[in-house]
This record gives C-alpha cells, structure tokens and sequence, in this order.
C-alpha cells in the first residue's frame, strides 16, 4: 500500500517539478483573448524516465520512470502545465522583466537496501519542496542569441511517509538560465547553473546519521546548515508536431566544497544524470484563450 501511495505521489510530483521538464514548450506569459488559437484546456499524456544519482552526493545511482496524464490549463491569472520548465504558475507579481512566482523541486524515494552507506537505515521518502521565486529577466532582447534570467527560490520542503508530510526545513537556490529558441519556437534549449543551500534539517534528511543507526564503519552524524552543491543542467525541448513534443537533457553535479562532506552518507564528490521525455496531446477544450503579450 505504500508502495502504491508513494506512485501517486511520485507521478503528481513530476508534474510539479520545475526541474524535471516534460510538459510543453515553453511559451512567453499571455493573456485571454477570443482571437487566441490555443485552447483554454488541453489533456496530454506524458512518459518521464530520469537516470541520475539517488541522493546529492550518493555514489550510487537509480532509474525511475513516471507515466503520467498532465492537464494544462492557460488562464489569465494561474497557468497549469504550459511551460515545461514551470509547469504551474500563478501571477502573484509581474513588471516589466521581474515576475513572481512558485519554484518547485523534488526529491525521488530510495531504498535504502540499494545503497551501501545507508545499508539498515531508514528508506528516504518522497521530499517536494515549493516555495517563492523571485526572477529577473536581464533584456528584453536576445543577447548573444538567447535570453538570460536570474531566479532567487526558496523553497520550503516536506517528506511524505505514505501521505503523511512531514517538514524537512528549507533550500535556497539562485539559478542562472541562459535559453535560446530556433525555428520559430518549435525548438530550444536551456543552460542552467544552480548552487544551492539548506538549514541543517534540510541537510539532515540526506546526511544526518542517527546514533542508533552507526556503525563501524558509519559514525554518528549531525548535519550542518550551508551549502550542498551546484547543478549545471542543459535541456533540450523538440515540438515535433501540434500533438507530440519530446524533452531531453542531462545534468552535471559538484558537491565538492559542500558543508558536510565529511558525513559518513556523503560518498562522492560530483554526480551525472540524465532524463527524456514526451507528451501526447490527445484532446483540447473548444474555447480558446491565449496569446502572447
């Protein structure tokens, strides 16, 4: 029954995941109009498979793939799905080229019998983490071809033992995105570059070794706050057709210099993933609503 409820959890979770883009392509912010082409609902089904580190700084690695139904809904206050990048966004500040809105992340589950520095340890659930992001958009023009953002997120993050959320503390990351689109929109990529940091509980989730739980060649540990490491991402989103889209992209991660990177569970120094996606557009409502500003 677990098992199943943390499924649920997991596929919801991955619609949420700003990090984890497999919904459309991304689009600029729009309004309600009745000359709009796109319609105000759409319902597509989306396949995501991502092979990468189980935890920050874990020397073993795990598959995990989600199918999934995604809804995607363009009003004119809160956005559903439409960005692959930030698939829900509400308009709680825009002006000019700052806006703010919800960041996301997500933490998959692992089992602990899969990993050797965890062995007879507690699982790790499910963590979502959603909080505030402050983004500043440096031109209104490309610069050297692209467009370049500055995103400030905290985001608060919270486990799920079955359904049960139980918080874990907070991260901040800043991230730096430099995005370029070719072929009139059909195709873009994204560079992103994010350090990130947390509270000692946050940390404590991955790197925290209870006493009942050491070892010989586990010693206690209590994890500090501070920083946890820098992800360099690249995507690259493909709408193949009005229907079909495909995602896919990698990411290097350096955890040296990280603030615990003596805990017993902190087992490399730098990890690589990689992730593919695709999304089926099989109905769309009548009523169309969106055009850019």
């Amino acid at each position: 029954m677990k098992k199943c409820i943390q499924s649920i959890l997991v596929a919801t979770a991955v619609w949420l995941n700003p990090a984890t883009p497999i919904l459309a392509a991304d689009v600029p912010a729009s309004v309600v109009t009745e000359d709009s082409n796109d319609p105000l609902w759409e319902m597509r089904l989306a396949g995501f498979g991502r092979y990468g580190p189980s935890y920050p700084a874990s020397e073993e690695s795990q598959v995990n793939i989600v199918p999934l139904p995604l809804p995607i809904y363009r009003g004119k206050f809160l956005r559903l799905g439409e960005d692959s990048e930030s698939p829900i966004r509400g308009r709680v500040f825009r002006w000019e080229r700052v806006k703010l809105d919800f960041a996301f992340d997500l933490n998959f589950p692992v089992d602990s019998d899969d990993i050797t520095a965890r062995t007879d340890m507690p699982d790790l659930d499910l963590m979502l983490e959603v909080g505030p992001e402050l983004e500043f958009q440096f031109t209104k023009t490309p610069k050297l071809g692209g467009h370049w953002y500055l995103g400030l997120q905290l985001r608060p993050a919270f486990s799920f033992d079955d359904i049960k959320p139980e918080f874990r503390g907070v991260a901040f990351s800043p991230e730096f995105t430099y995005q370029i689109n070719f072929d009139a929109g059909r195709d873009s990529i994204k560079f992103r570059i994010t350090p990130t940091w947390g509270s000692s509980k946050y940390t404590g989730f991955f790197y925290g070794v209870n006493s009942k739980y050491a070892t010989a060649s586990r010693s206690a540990y209590e994890a500090k706050s501070g920083y946890i490491g820098t992800d360099l991402t690249f995507s690259w989103i493909n709408t193949i057709s009005e229907r079909w889209q495909f995602v896919a992209g990698t990411r290097w991660s350096v955890y040296k210099g990280a603030a615990n990177d003596t805990s017993p569970l902190f087992t490399k120094d730098y990890g690589i993933g990689v992730y593919a996606a695709f999304t089926w557009k099989f109905w769309e409502s009548q009523r169309r609503t969106v055009i850019p500003n």
